[in-house]
């Protein structure tokens, strides 16, 4: 894969694409309009190394959003990702991913060009609306406050809860293999490695590997490794994807109350999806999950 032994060549990177443009103004009235920053976290960038299409290194999926900023019958961001510099050729698998030949740019250059093609479909869109239609104006952004601890949430956590269990321990998450961990009290990411553990069992009805991770520990050991512990109380929805006819891997962002975000991708088995789909389902409500394994 040539992009991971040349020098790269990006004409923009993710930050100063955003910092660019302006709102993007959705197709539905109703909705608020899209601050850049926010189209980028629905972007995911992959190098993959067993192509689809040869010479297309690199694999873009474009969440389901995306799809409300663009002409919902013609393919403009591929065409327009194609005219961005750097990008050599664009293939459309289907209308949420591309592969994209782009060997002197780095993962965050694309992301960058893909930002700025959905940009420009937005503008051909919002050309094209009836004369005399609005474009959307920012909304206020209103954040749910983060609930306050209280003893129960607290206190740690009982033998039974700090039963934790493995969904993966290879997930690509912001340029780093992490390990993902589920249990009764919260969600565990940390790097890959740092909590030992056997391969997954790939079978229908796999012998799952655990760990016992109490509230605390699983903090601890969040803060000192450079991890992410979430708490159930400050879990805000667990969006889950599972692999298609070309996405060959299952995707998940988790967003807090606060409105922070983490999106990670991993291959892997249904029942290990399954496992942190049913706990947050389970503490947290059906409602707060938006994808089936």
């Amino acid at each position: 894969m040539h992009h991971r032994w040349t020098r790269h060549a990006c004409a923009h990177h993710t930050s100063d694409a955003v910092g660019r443009l302006e709102p993007l103004a959705p197709r539905i009235d109703e909705l608020a309009s899209v601050q850049p920053a926010e189209l980028a976290e629905w972007i995911s960038v992959e190098a993959d190394d067993e192509p689809e299409v040869p010479g297309h290194d690199w694999t873009v999926e474009l969440d389901d959003e995306v799809s409300l900023l663009v002409h919902p019958d013609r393919d403009d961001v591929a065409n327009l990702l194609g005219e961005q510099a750097g990008v050599q050729s664009v293939v459309q698998l289907d209308r949420e991913v591309l592969v994209v030949s782009a060997p002197r740019m780095c993962a965050d250059g694309v992301r960058a060009a893909v930002v700025l093609a959905v940009s420009a479909a937005n503008e051909r869109l919002q050309d094209g609306a009836p004369a005399g239609q609005a474009r959307i104006l920012p909304a206020e952004v209103h954040v749910p406050p983060v609930p306050a601890p209280t003893a129960e949430s607290a206190r740690s956590s009982t033998e039974d809860d700090a039963e934790s269990r493995l969904v993966t321990g290879h997930a690509r998450c912001e340029g780093r293999l992490v390990q993902l961990w589920v249990n009764m009290d919260g969600i565990l990411l940390l790097p890959a490695g740092t909590l030992p553990h056997g391969p997954l069992d790939p079978s229908d009805n796999p012998h799952l590997q655990r760990a016992r991770l109490s509230s605390g520990r699983a903090a601890a050991l969040a803060e000192r490794h450079g991890g992410r512990w979430i708490p159930y109380p400050y879990l805000g929805s667990l969006r889950l994807r599972k692999p298609g006819l070309f996405r060959r891997r299952w995707s998940a962002t988790i967003t807090e109350r606060s409105g922070a975000s983490v999106s990670m991708t991993w291959k892997g088995t249904r029942p290990h999806a399954l496992v942190l789909w049913g706990y947050v389902v389970a503490r947290c409500g059906l409602g707060s999950v938006n994808g089936l394994p």
